[in-house]
């Protein structure tokens, strides 16, 4: 599967995954600004504009009410992905901070069974372990090390089922 491909699986997955209650979203403001407080309050996590100033500046998702984590888990992700197929035509990446925010939540084995285990929907979980054995398979983009390969594809095999 391609990066393109992984791309649709995780809108599709997260499509019909609402804006956290902004209750979850309470301290979004206190710790990345106001920016971030507005790109992501009341946002359904496939419309936030990754591209924006209040996205870039965020690294919520070990910080976040689990389910409000497990709601914009999908947003990273997203980013992730659009990053690498970039990096895949130009060889280039630019956004360091979210890839190395999203590539240290997927692991970790407490957000994996705290959040993603938990709060998500199935077809959400099965787009994060297809993400997961994606990002394995381009190890070398991420420069990912070997103990981070098996977790991933530890993690993302370990059922919940």
């Amino acid at each position: 599967m391609n990066t393109s491909e992984m791309i649709e699986i995780v809108r599709g997955a997260w499509s019909t995954v609402p804006a956290p209650p902004e209750d979850d979203m309470k301290f979004m403001e206190w710790g990345w600004g106001e920016d971030t407080a507005l790109a992501f309050t009341g946002v359904a996590p496939m419309d936030v504009n990754i591209g924006s100033a209040g996205f870039f500046a965020a690294t919520p998702l070990f910080d976040l009410p689990p389910r409000a984590a497990a709601a914009y888990l999908g947003t990273f992700l997203l980013s992730l992905l659009k990053e690498l197929e970039i990096q895949e035509r130009v060889g280039i990446f630019d956004d360091v901070v979210t890839r190395a925010h999203t590539l240290t939540v997927l692991t970790d084995r407490e957000f994996w069974n705290d959040v993603i285990r938990k709060h998500l929907p199935p077809k959400c979980q099965e787009a994060v372990e297809q993400v997961a054995h994606h990002l394995v398979a381009s190890r070398d983009a991420f420069a990912l090390d070997q103990e981070q390969v098996d977790t991933l594809r530890e993690l993302a095999t370990q059922s919940n089922k």
